[in-house]
């Protein structure tokens, strides 16, 4: 059984993970790649942008794959996807990913498959974060930059000087590669690179826990929405969530969304979606329940639009 070289993707919400993963099969598409896809919410929406590329797809949804709740699901995967003859395999993690156990997982992973040796090479962890929102989201990703070894600064283009956000990724891991750059284009370069070269990372116990993972909700939408009426929605539950995707059908048309914070980014869909659907990653808040939150979501909803829909746990 040959070994596959294992890369490890990570980021902050929206910051652009995906959007990279499709650069980088594009780029070695001569080459046999996997993806293992990690998401917080019951429904999968990322796998999806991936349809177009002839490749062995595994999504591991409903919590964090560096958390106790996913870990066994993590390794089975990783396992599986051992005994394929593909290359690489490639893992995205969850916006709120910490992978600082990753070592112990792949320790693990031996066990598991009661082994001496590894069937993979560990080949690096790449971390996108997002010029724009960075400095605010630094302090949730610090454990995502500590175990990279690129960190990628996206969206570049639409800040006017990164040397900040530059010296401050220095401070967190000074042995990480930094690279600029936009719509999440890196290139091959690091992935000729040979694993076993890699500068280590601090290992540490991952903050991805049962009682951290944050609570998840889809919401089907069941009859026509307009642009109007889906902007005042989004804008209203900012507060209460780190995220908003899916694909819904908008005034005929379907469209993809994406919300991060007060950033709404809304446009036409290639791809196709059985039901307009939303998922929603909400915050832990002292001042609000789950429960709250929820009737929170809901409100805003029939305050701000006439559609009908229904609202489901995960």
């Amino acid at each position: 059984m040959k070994k596959k070289k294992l890369y490890l993707l990570t980021g902050f919400l929206g910051a652009g993970k995906t959007t990279t993963l499709k650069g980088i099969l594009k780029d070695l598409s001569q080459s046999k790649n996997a993806v293992i896809m990690n998401e917080f919410g019951k429904t999968g929406i990322d796998g999806s942008l991936l349809e177009e590329f002839n490749i062995e797809l595994s999504e591991i949804n409903r919590g964090s794959i560096f958390c106790s709740c996913l870990q066994v699901n993590f390794v089975t995967e990783l396992a599986r996807m051992a005994q394929t003859d593909v290359d690489r395999v490639f893992v995205e993690g969850s916006g709120l990913a910490d992978p600082s156990n990753i070592g112990e997982i792949l320790e693990a992973l031996k066990a598991y498959m009661k082994v001496e040796d590894s069937p993979y090479i560990y080949s690096g962890a790449i971390c996108i974060v997002d010029a724009r929102t960075f400095l605010a989201e630094v302090d949730a990703i610090s454990n995502q930059i500590q175990q990279a070894h690129m960190v990628v600064i996206n969206k570049s283009d639409l800040v006017e000087d990164t040397s900040i956000i530059r010296d401050r990724i220095v401070v967190i891991n000074p042995n990480a590669d930094i690279h600029r750059t936009t719509f999440g284009k890196i290139g091959i370069e690091f992935f000729q690179r040979d694993g076993n070269s890699l500068k280590e990372t601090i290992k540490k116990e991952t903050t991805n826990t049962v009682d951290t993972k944050p609570k998840t909700f889809t919401m089907n939408i069941r009859s026509k929405i307009s642009h109007s009426e889906l902007n005042s929605f989004l804008e209203e539950i900012g507060p209460m969530v780190y995220r908003v995707k899916g694909f819904t059908q908008v005034e005929g048309n379907m469209m993809k969304i994406d919300m991060v914070g007060s950033m709404i980014d809304i446009e036409k869909s290639t791809q196709t979606w059985d039901e307009s659907t939303l998922v929603f990653l909400t915050k832990k808040r002292e001042d609000l329940t789950v429960p709250q939150i929820l009737k929170g979501i809901v409100d805003a909803w029939k305050k701000n639009t006439t559609a009908d829909m229904k609202m489901m746990n995960g």
